[in-house]
């Protein structure tokens, strides 16, 4: 049985710092986790023009600030600190997981007006690409433990740890794996004049695809698994698969963003992260 100790979730004082806060929260409730609430005070290219007793008051006000959110947050029974320094955010963040041996990095998207309406910012891309250990993005405000988790897999060995990961510091056994592939786009298809021909060639795709999928999920004794297909492409399908299945967190599994040989290289986790509406584990092994 794994052990998580520490979480550190590094906080923006926005419209959705409360959501984060009751998200971290409650998953060290169940884990029995110490939370570190790391904020950083960014002042840019101008920092050298700050004195530093306005750094200090700027500090200060940060910390009354997220005293103030956490007076409707659920903390009983839950050890937490909170640390407040002038820095890069993303810095911040990656050094004080670091020094605390943390087990999961807790980041915000961003808001406008609401938590219906998300962005993902730098901070949270720049964590993502930074990060050697798992990263949770919180895009939605609840007090409810997550109910219908889906783990998006590339049939790799990293995914599956994912899959693990999120059934053991989740407390789910019954998450779903599920893999995409891409059809043949039509263009690819009008190569093709006789129909028979195109038939043959997409059942092809579709039995070497599902063949390799069986094989991952017999290997790892999955057994709640769908392969699905998409002939815009692997993003599209699984975005609307959240989208019809009302999914609540999606797990994506990585051996880093910036690996080329993984599924969330280049622009697809840059789209997932972004288009889905539900929050996201990013799943980086524990270096």
């Amino acid at each position: 049985m794994n052990s998580f100790n520490n979480i550190v979730v590094g906080l923006d004082i926005s419209n959705n710092a409360q959501g984060v806060l009751n998200r971290t929260f409650l998953v060290a409730k169940r884990n029995n986790s110490e939370v570190i609430i790391a904020h950083a005070v960014d002042i840019g290219l101008f920092g050298n023009l700050i004195s530093d007793s306005k750094i200090e008051k700027l500090k200060i006000s940060a910390l009354k600030s997220i005293e103030k959110e956490l007076e409707t947050v659920n903390t009983q029974d839950i050890k937490y600190s909170i640390l407040v320094e002038k820095a890069n955010p993303t810095d911040f963040i990656m050094q004080t997981a670091k020094d605390r041996d943390a087990s999961l990095i807790v980041i915000g998207a961003n808001e406008k007006k609401d938590f219906s309406t998300t962005i993902l910012g730098s901070t949270a891309h720049k964590v993502a690409q930074k990060s050697s250990l798992p990263l949770l993005i919180v895009k939605n405000d609840s007090r409810k433990a997550y109910k219908n988790i889906v783990a998006f897999t590339d049939l790799s060995e990293t995914s599956q740890k994912s899959i693990t990961f999120s059934k053991e510091f989740f407390h789910q056994e019954n998450i779903k794996c599920v893999y995409a592939y891409k059809k043949m786009s039509e263009i690819a298809l009008s190569y093709y004049d006789e129909s028979q021909k195109r038939d043959e060639i997409e059942l092809e795709i579709q039995t070497n695809e599902k063949a390799r999928f069986d094989e991952f999920v017999k290997q790892n004794n999955i057994s709640n698994a769908e392969l699905i297909q998409d002939r815009v492409g692997v993003t599209n399908a699984l975005t609307n698969f959240v989208n019809k299945n009302n999914n609540d967190l999606v797990a994506l599994g990585s051996k880093g963003v910036n690996s080329a040989g993984s599924f969330l290289f280049g622009s697809t986790a840059s789209n997932l992260m972004q288009s889905l509406k539900s929050d996201v584990l990013v799943y980086i092994p524990k270096k």
